[in-house]
């Protein structure tokens, strides 16, 4: 599955790359057509206009006009910070976030771009509209932006915006990943991994998934504790699985929570830690792993390492079981409760929003 940022990336408007193309020379044309008329100087010929009076012409040619390679779209300068666009999306404040970023965009910033593409992607500030975005990430991504990049061939690779076209997809997550661009480095090392658009390479997809993992990637860093304790090496490294799945834990992933909670509770390698063990799953259970709430009632019902807690077993026991999760053991060891724990359970749950 191909990893998208968070949050997601910026994009501009797409009719046909045709028709872009064409808007974009007319609006050139238009614009040096405008300054040559204005510093008094035929258009066809770049020589001095006879309408224009000498003076006139002199005058207009002293006055300040904008480039176009500078500020295509000839908006006003007015001294707009150039993050003051982002700190306005980081607050959440993406009206003007939106307003800023147009600015800033149609003045050649490479960053307002992307954030211009975001927000239509995200319909923030602005209704969605995965061609506008699309136009605007592909801006910034010639330009060499490697979040525009990467948001660009998530595009491509889902269709919004633009027509699906995979390998297009992977030549911008390649350009992104080039630049160190951690969510791209993820997609490209599942692809060398799978065998997908390129022969398959798990050197090329551990490579590609520890700079992702190093830059903080929780999906990284659980592929990596993974990799380390499969079968594609001779001697799986417990230690290092042990470690990137604790990282990943520790980054909110809660499948490594959870994988990491069972790690400690076996002594697979890592101490073993009933203690930090249970507090690991606890976290997993309450963020909705069904498993991690099976697992968790079966060690609050026969204790390890405490007094076992019948009534905690029963809340996680129900919990699973009403997620579809079946358990003959858990069953008859609910049904052996008494009426009282029975009700305390239940009330607790009926107390917990989070559940």
């Amino acid at each position: 599955m191909l990893h998208s940022s968070h949050p997601s990336c910026f994009r501009p408007t797409i009719v046909t790359k045709k028709i872009a193309g064409w808007v974009n020379a007319a609006l050139l044309i238009a614009l040096w057509t405008n300054a040559s008329l204005a510093q008094g100087k035929d258009p066809n010929t770049n020589a001095p206009s006879t309408n224009i009076p000498q003076t006139k012409a002199q005058e207009l040619s002293s006055s300040t006009l904008p480039t176009t390679a500078a500020n295509p779209f000839r908006i006003p300068q007015e001294g707009v910070p150039p993050d003051a666009a982002y700190s306005a999306y980081q607050q959440g404040h993406y009206l003007t976030a939106f307003s800023l970023a147009t600015k800033l965009a149609g003045q050649g910033d490479v960053q307002a771009q992307t954030l211009l593409g975001e927000l239509y992607n995200q319909g923030q500030g602005v209704a969605k509209d995965p061609k506008e975005a699309a136009i605007w990430f592909e801006l910034a991504a010639d330009s060499g932006d490697r979040e525009a990049q990467f948001a660009l061939g998530m595009l491509y690779a889902n269709g919004r915006g633009v027509a699906k076209d995979l390998r297009t997809a992977v030549g911008w997550f390649q350009k992104a990943a080039n630049q160190s661009q951690k969510n791209a480095q993820f997609n490209l090392a599942t692809l060398y991994l799978q065998g997908i658009f390129f022969r398959q390479d798990t050197t090329k997809a551990f490579d590609l998934f520890t700079k992702a993992a190093k830059q903080g990637l929780s999906d990284a860093q659980y592929a990596l504790a993974h990799l380390h304790q499969s079968d594609l090496y001779p001697t799986p490294n417990l230690d290092q699985a042990a470690y990137w799945m604790q990282l990943a834990a520790e980054g909110g992933f809660v499948d490594a929570q959870l994988e990491y909670g069972l790690m400690l509770f076996s002594g697979k390698g890592v101490e073993q830690n009933y203690k930090a063990a249970k507090a690991w799953l606890e976290q997993a259970a309450n963020a909705g792993s069904i498993l991690a709430q099976n697992r968790l009632a079966r060690i609050h019902a026969k204790g390890y390492g405490s007094e076992p807690d019948p009534v905690k077993a029963a809340q996680y026991y129900l919990l699973s079981k009403k997620a579809g999760y079946k358990d003959d053991w858990l069953e008859n060891f609910y049904q052996a409760l008494s009426e009282a724990d029975k009700n305390q359970a239940q009330a607790a749950l009926k107390t917990r929003s989070l559940w």
